[in-house]
């Protein structure tokens, strides 16, 4: 201050403010201040330790998608090459456009194998079933099927199927048998009696079956059929 009078003045305007304004008067201001500063220190360590466990968890995130997209991109390139095999063994065109694989959710979801048929060079024909003929239909779905359980291992797997040559004619009946036949598959098949021979071509044993006769006890017994192996087997 200049002088003296100044600093009693000030001095004296301080009292006032202090005497006639309003104060926190709690005792335990102190100590809810220094509860206030220490939580508030906690708080920040917790935030500091959740960011970090994000960020470790991000990074997770992002090297198990890119583990699953390569295990995605085997799959698929492996699926594709039984589809086009099996194709070969029907006699039919398979072509499969893989589809573009990345790290991307919103790719990885919309991705899709495209899938195209040519049966007797007659042109090109997706997974639309209204495209083609019955037994065409049945080739398409056998493929698509003993393709995703094929593998180096196994020539692919075991499948039921209920009455693959229903409302097929001669022809298609002798393509579908062959085909299952050639896959090398393992299969159970159902079909109802039929006097036609060629549904009964594929199978090494054939199971008959029939309903309990209307006031017996029980139904007729299972009747069996096994193929004799050829000559040279035995």
């Amino acid at each position: 201050y200049g002088n003296a009078t100044q600093a009693r003045l000030r001095a004296e305007a301080v009292e006032r403010e202090l005497n006639e304004g309003k104060w926190e008067t709690d005792p335990t201001v102190i100590e809810q201040l220094t509860l206030m500063n220490a939580n508030v220190l906690r708080q920040e360590d917790e935030l500091n330790q959740r960011k970090a466990s994000n960020a470790a968890a991000a990074i997770a995130v992002d090297n198990a998608r890119e583990r699953y997209t390569d295990v995605l991109k085997v799959t698929v390139r492996r699926y594709r090459k039984n589809i086009i095999e099996l194709g070969q063994l029907a006699g039919v065109e398979v072509n499969a456009e893989l589809p573009h694989l990345d790290g991307d959710d919103t790719g990885l979801r919309q991705a899709e194998l495209k899938v195209h048929f040519n049966f007797d060079g007659k042109g090109s024909i997706g997974l639309n079933d209204g495209e083609a003929s019955g037994g065409q239909q049945v080739i398409k779905s056998l493929i698509l099927l003993v393709g995703l359980m094929k593998d180096d291992e196994t020539p692919g797997g075991f499948v039921f199927i209920d009455e693959p040559f229903a409302h097929l004619d001669v022809r298609n009946i002798q393509l579908v048998g062959h085909f299952l036949r050639s896959t090398r598959a393992q299969y159970v098949l159902t079909t109802p009696i039929t006097h036609n021979v060629e549904v009964f071509e594929p199978a090494d044993v054939t199971l008959v079956t029939a309903k309990k006769p209307k006031g017996a006890r029980w139904a007729p017994p299972i009747g069996v059929l096994q193929r004799r192996p050829p000559p040279d087997v035995i």
